[in-house]
């Protein structure tokens, strides 16, 4: 349940960081320009950490149950 949560606030992160970043674009202001590079890099690293999360999730679920059939 935890680890649900987690991914939520991290999937939740990346939306808001997109938010901004269509938004600024939309304005198309001094901020868009310092800062667009930086939005996608932020959304990048806060999506690969909720799909690192789940990929690890599912591996140690599918491990748990070989380990569980093997014995």
């Amino acid at each position: 349940m935890e680890m649900s949560i987690v991914i939520l606030v991290f999937m939740i992160c990346a939306a808001i960081v997109v938010t901004v970043g269509v938004i600024a674009m939309a304005v198309n202001g001094k901020f868009n320009k310092e800062n667009s590079n930086k939005l996608m890099r932020l959304r990048i690293l806060f999506q690969s950490i909720a799909l690192t999360i789940v990929v690890l999730l599912v591996l140690l679920s599918t491990w748990k149950n070989l380990i569980t059939i093997l014995i």
